[in-house]
């Protein structure tokens, strides 16, 4: 087998998994793990065609809370809850607060380039789910836990240098 042909057959298993994964569950997990200097991520696949939602993605140091945060999410979309940019969320998880916000286009293929192969598209609705610090701020608000705001990226922003800091 040649290499164009081995890496075939593997995209070809990870579409199988996808596939299986979404008629199975509804929604298939993406997890990168963090590299250094940034958090890792996760994000589904399949909310969009499953439950005609925008997917999701989460990030943070660990992948099995963001995956666990993340089926959870799908779990409530699947008995019809809709989540919306800048509408805040609670009684999700614990006694935390979580807000959501529209990925920028420009971000989607970077941070959802399983998603954009999936799809076949880049032009898919995302969005970002954010959980506030220990004090209940978010990372674009005034006296947030800079440890904390740079585990969460603001891919509502255009700007890189924002987004990224």
């Amino acid at each position: 087998m040649t290499k164009s042909e081995e890496t075939d057959a593997s995209q070809a298993e990870i579409d199988a998994r996808v596939r299986h994964d979404i008629a199975q569950h509804g929604w298939h997990l993406v997890l990168v793990p963090p590299e250094e200097p940034g958090p890792g991520w996760a994000h589904t696949l399949g909310l969009i065609e499953t439950f005609d939602h925008p997917e999701l993605i989460v990030f943070g140091i660990d992948l099995q809370v963001l995956a666990t945060l993340l089926n959870h999410l799908g779990e409530a979309v699947r008995l019809g809850r809709r989540f919306e940019a800048g509408r805040d969320e609670q009684g999700l998880i614990e006694e935390r607060v979580l807000a959501f916000r529209v990925v920028a286009p420009k971000w989607r293929a970077p941070f959802l380039g399983n998603a954009a192969w999936h799809y076949q598209r880049e032009d898919f609705p995302v969005l970002q789910c954010f959980w506030p610090d220990p004090a209940g701020a978010f990372p674009w608000q005034p006296g947030a836990d800079p440890e904390w705001k740079g585990d969460q990226p603001l891919l509502y922003e255009d700007s890189t240098q924002q987004a990224l800091s």
